[in-house]
């Protein structure tokens, strides 16, 4: 039913951190394993199909691609899959909590507008510093919404985010743009359709569900 995508770019010790705490928290259908590697580094692929056997590793033929580059080749992997849903997951982040991805999945069900659930990590730049989170900063764009299963979500129209998420597959059939800035773009045109929403999984008092552990960026095109 659920297709774990484990997006890498040759940070073992982030990637070890992450599937151990993605293994140890997301309790669902979790049906294929992927793990995209956009490194370019021939050891590193070695290490991850030892360190993860459970797990199949994909890569570019042509070797490194970018930010999006890489996730228009994992998409072309999923794409084709039988699972209904995707969680995405950068090699970067831990769980500060259990996720039952089955919820998720009946809220996407339910609300066929949203385009994802992803989930609230700390404040990273220096203006979600400021205000005391990726939420706070702009509280007014966000509103609770909750369903009579006790569901509840902060939808909003201001970006998707390739930060930890369930999406349905069918979202890996949209081109995801060349370039810089591929995110944003992403955001652009999904949000041509005005009734689009992305959520964040969790009330407003619910806080944040995952930790950005990765200091330095190494990717490239977001």
């Amino acid at each position: 039913m659920i297709t774990l995508l484990v997006m890498t770019d040759g940070r073992r010790d982030c990637i070890a951190r992450t599937i151990a705490s993605a293994l140890a928290n997301l309790d669902g259908p979790i049906t294929r394993r992927l793990i995209h590697d956009d490194s370019g580094d021939d050891e590193y692929q070695w290490w991850l199909r030892a360190a993860f056997p459970n797990f199949d590793v994909l890569s570019h033929p042509a070797g490194r691609q970018g930010f999006g580059g890489a996730i228009r080749n994992a998409w072309r992997h999923v794409r084709v899959a039988g699972e209904r849903f995707v969680f995405h997951l950068e090699d970067d982040f831990v769980f500060r909590r259990p996720v039952n991805l089955v919820h998720l999945a009946q809220v996407l069900d339910d609300q066929p507008y949203l385009a994802q659930l992803a989930f609230r990590r700390q404040p990273w730049n220096d203006a979600e510093r400021a205000a005391g989170g990726i939420v706070e900063q702009h509280p007014d764009d966000f509103t609770e919404i909750s369903d009579p299963a006790g569901h509840a979500w902060l939808e909003h129209r201001r970006f998707f985010t390739t930060n930890p998420s369930l999406y349905r597959r069918d979202l890996c059939h949209r081109p995801w743009p060349d370039g810089s800035e591929s995110e944003g773009r992403f955001t652009h045109e999904l949000l041509t359709d005005p009734d689009v929403r992305f959520g964040y999984w969790g009330g407003r008092a619910t806080g944040e569900w995952v930790t950005h552990i990765g200091d330095q960026r190494v990717g490239t095109g977001y």
